[in-house]
């Protein structure tokens, strides 16, 4: 054998004990598998190393925002424009305003033209409410024109009992219960994962005048604290707030709103007649509230209903599918 041949023989040896050695050291691919560190629905559970403290819209490291702190740009623009003067002659202000106060004091024109049982007839008839409740409420605060924030707490039941408000605490509850698995460490507790931006619903497309009135456009927050996990299964106390800043947009009509309004005037009209000095709804719209605000006739203000839960849940698992009770 000559010694090229040798030279050849030799590196011919060495790159087959490399290619033994990387071969060996070489560890097969394998997807995720329900095991000490994933979920069963695949959720990737923070290690014990993680020091994440973010997942979207939700954090471990931050406190619960405050009206004042998500409305911030809101009430700038309120304190800017308050009384800045409308763009309505002082005849449709006032035209507008009687409308809004017709709304705002329901239970004052039913009382003072005893039309309680044409009401209740008209109910019964139709399914057709003039009254707004807690919308009627809203109103009037805001033509009060306090300015003080509003706290509906005390009727956030009536609010939830309403499928969309309902819906809406349900996603909001959930995606914080998502963040929870992705920031809480399996045996850790008293953690808190709190919301760092509203989530945003809209009741503009329901034609129940109670919930319009009411909310409108609005905000949710949830807010989880002592957060405990042990493995897959994961409690806390969770708040729940709905957030809003209670003003009318300038350029938005909806027809829903609209045949509302129709409604309104129509039957309004045919139980009292002349007896009441209402206005003519025809034409009136969310414009139209905005500009009592600009002609210093009514005031933009903060809002919020707070409620407060005790939720245990396996990890996966949505609001509605975990154990919920009330917090004492």
């Amino acid at each position: 054998m000559n010694l090229t041949t040798k030279i050849f023989a030799v590196m011919l040896v060495l790159c087959m004990m490399c290619a033994v050695m990387i071969g060996c050291d070489k560890t097969p691919d394998t997807p995720n598998t329900p095991g000490d560190n994933n979920t069963e629905n695949g959720t990737q559970a923070p290690s014990a190393d993680s020091n994440v403290t973010q997942y979207g819209n939700y954090s471990t490291d931050k406190p619960v925002k405050t009206l004042e702190e998500i409305f911030a740009d809101q009430i700038k623009f309120t304190e800017d424009t308050y009384a800045t003067g409308s763009t309505y002659s002082d005849e449709k202000i006032a035209h507008v305003y009687k409308i809004a106060d017709c709304i705002a004091n329901y239970e004052k024109y039913v009382e003072e033209y005893g039309v309680q049982e044409q009401l209740e007839e008209l109910y019964a008839q139709t399914g057709f409410t003039l009254d707004l409740g807690f919308g009627a409420a809203m109103i009037k605060h805001y033509i009060d024109m306090s300015g003080d924030t509003y706290d509906y707490t005390d009727t956030m039941a009536e609010l939830l009992a309403h499928p969309k408000v309902s819906a809406a605490q349900s996603t909001c509850i959930s995606a914080a219960m998502k963040a929870a698995e992705n920031l809480v460490k399996d045996g850790q507790n008293g953690i808190a994962v709190n919301q760092d931006k509203p989530m945003n619903f809209s009741s503009l497309k329901t034609q129940d005048g109670t919930i319009y009135y009411a909310l409108g456009t609005y905000h949710t927050m949830a807010d989880l604290s002592n957060v405990q996990r042990n493995g897959d299964t994961l409690s806390a106390t969770v708040t729940f707030r709905i957030v809003d800043y209670y003003d009318w947009a300038e350029d938005y009509v909806t027809p829903e709103f609209t045949s509302y309004l129709e409604k309104l005037d129509d039957n309004y009209r045919m139980l009292v007649g002349e007896m009441v000095d209402m206005p003519t709804l025809e034409g009136f719209c969310q414009a139209d509230l905005a500009q009592l605000h600009y002609a210093g006739f009514a005031q933009n203000f903060l809002a919020h209903g707070t409620v407060v839960y005790n939720v245990t849940w396996t990890a996966g698992q949505s609001f509605d599918q975990a154990t919920v009770t009330p917090a004492q």
